[in-house]
């Protein structure tokens, strides 16, 4: 009984000190933050049609074939171009996705 108990104890005290941590190792390192996806906003140029609905003004673009909300509607200049149906082209910031503030329409600073 008096052996068994010794190496009971032995076989304890072996495994609390194999599961400390070796002194020679530094504290664990931390993985590198990751970069921001985009550095700069992405500009785009849209050629298409304003029109608003009751949630808002929206571009139905034909290059890119997509339809993008505005997020910084003026609704002075945007009613105007929604009532004329005419084409313009648009410079304009993708914030997500397809949302957008514009900057210019047909080269003028909106």
């Amino acid at each position: 009984m008096k052996r068994s108990s010794v190496i009971a104890l032995a076989a304890l005290l072996a495994g609390v000190w194999l599961a400390q941590p070796c002194p020679a190792q530094g504290p664990e390192a931390k993985p590198a933050a990751p970069k921001a996806a985009r550095t700069a906003p992405l500009k785009i140029m849209i050629t298409g049609k304003i029109y608003k609905d009751k949630t808002g003004y929206y571009i139905q673009g034909e290059k890119p074939p997509e339809v993008f909300t505005i997020l910084n509607p003026d609704s002075k200049v945007l009613d105007q171009l929604a009532k004329s149906g005419r084409t313009v082209t648009i410079e304009a910031v993708s914030v997500v996705g397809d949302n957008v503030d514009l900057e210019k329409i047909d080269g003028k600073p909106y």
